[in-house]
């Protein structure tokens, strides 16, 4: 017969633990303050994917845990050697660098290790960033590529032959191609690759095209000739409305270059031709005087340095820098011939064939370093500054002087 009083076993805790009582009550509010920890700890991804790339989508996200995922990777730090000489062009996308090719492109992080190693086959191979996103298109063709920072996000192609392209910071994106039944079209896709903008360009070509802060509007810079005499016009679109919001004449003031900044702010560059527009598309016109503007950058936190050549001259150069309002922040005279520009929050960096410059947003220089006569392009990220050669890429402190000194980047540097 069972015995039927028999006592149940008591569960064996682990040494060291005390039993505890719990009521229903306790139970409950264990059991909120768990979903309480779950739901702070997705907030907290959230926040830092947005501080990280500007916006909550699934694919910043999903980058984000990607870098976390592969954090423990590290590449062997700068300086990198490219395996070939066939580079066409580097771009920043975030603090990384986007590498492009002769034949595929990749994205080296802090400790140069490669991300998103992808083949293509474009002859003209061109791309635009922002907020960690790419759109790399090839110009005279018609494909193209929206890309992450580790992934290929789409692969699309166009009726007609690309002009140009961009991509706004939350994924959606603008491409110009030649007209189907005009000079050249413009055309706006979603974050999902579906058109929702179009506009007939009869009589011009289309140069230059950027996508506002809020990604509701494009401002589009376009060239024509008229009696012989070239001309240039710069027109905004409100992507709800079929008619452009405002369409201004710069004659033969070429605008090749069109940007936003600070939200609606715009800032118009050619060669002899620097306008600021306000929200109200009101010009400020910076007089060049005899000079030229010989080159121009604009960080994604809108602080634009721009070189101009001081009466045309090849060795003696003006640098200009502007807030994201249009203000000048400060202007200075420089002995020497200027391959690239470069800026962001904080400091600007100017790359010659002798030596690589860095100065504060209000002037003063806080960096001298002596490089190799090779050097291209420079990026600055904080207190590095990136320098693209014809073998690869350095990496150099912003601060102090370091004659040929190189830093080798192995871990992950915050902006100071």
């Amino acid at each position: 017969m069972k015995n039927n009083n028999r006592k149940p076993k008591k569960k064996r805790l682990l040494p060291g633990l005390k039993r505890v009582k719990v009521n229903s009550g306790q139970d409950a509010v264990i059991r909120w303050i768990k979903i309480a920890v779950i739901v702070i700890g997705a907030l907290a991804v959230l926040v830092i994917a947005g501080n990280r790339f500007g916006n909550f989508t699934v694919a910043s996200i999903s980058d984000y845990f990607n870098g976390l995922m592969s954090g423990i990777k590290k590449g062997d730090g700068y300086p990198y050697y490219f395996d070939s000489a066939s580079v066409k062009d580097i771009k920043k996308i975030d603090s990384d660098l986007l590498v492009i090719g002769d034949d595929g492109f990749y994205v080296l992080d802090s400790t140069a290790r490669k991300l998103n190693n992808t083949r293509h086959a474009y002859s003209e191979p061109v791309c635009d960033t922002v907020n960690g996103r790419a759109i790399i298109f090839d110009i005279g063709s018609c494909s193209y590529q929206i890309v992450s920072k580790t992934s290929v996000m789409y692969e699309g192609s166009t009726s007609q032959k690309i002009l140009t392209a961009c991509i706004g910071k939350d994924g959606i994106y603008a491409i110009a191609t030649r007209g189907e039944s005009s000079v050249s079209q413009l055309t706006v896709y979603n974050k999902r690759n579906a058109e929702i903008f179009k506009w007939n360009c009869s009589k011009e070509n289309i140069v230059s095209v950027d996508i506002s802060d809020n990604c509701k509007r494009a401002v589009v810079s376009v060239i024509g000739a008229e009696n012989g005499e070239l001309y240039s016009k710069v027109l905004v679109f409100d992507f709800e409305y079929k008619e452009p919001l405002t369409d201004i004449y710069f004659g033969s003031q070429i605008v090749a270059k069109v940007e936003y900044i600070n939200r609606n702010r715009i800032v118009c560059s050619g060669e002899r031709t620097l306008t600021f527009l306000n929200r109200k598309f009101e010009r400020t016109d910076i007089d060049l005087s005899l000079n030229n503007l010989s080159r121009i950058y604009t960080g994604e936190n809108n602080l634009t340095a721009v070189v101009l050549s001081k009466y045309g001259s090849s060795s003696s150069k003006i640098i200009n820098v502007y807030n994201k309002n249009g203000k000048q922040l400060f202007t200075k005279e420089l002995d020497f011939a200027v391959r690239s520009v470069s800026c962001d929050g904080d400091y600007i960096s100017v790359l010659s064939d002798k030596k690589l410059v860095s100065f504060s947003r209000h002037g003063r220089e806080v960096g001298n370093t002596e490089i190799t006569s090779d050097g291209i392009y420079c990026f600055i990220d904080g207190n590095i500054i990136y320098v693209m050669t014809t073998n690869g890429i350095n990496a150099h402190k912003t601060f102090g002087t370091h004659g040929l000194e190189l830093v080798t980047r192995t871990a992950q540097v915050n902006n100071e």
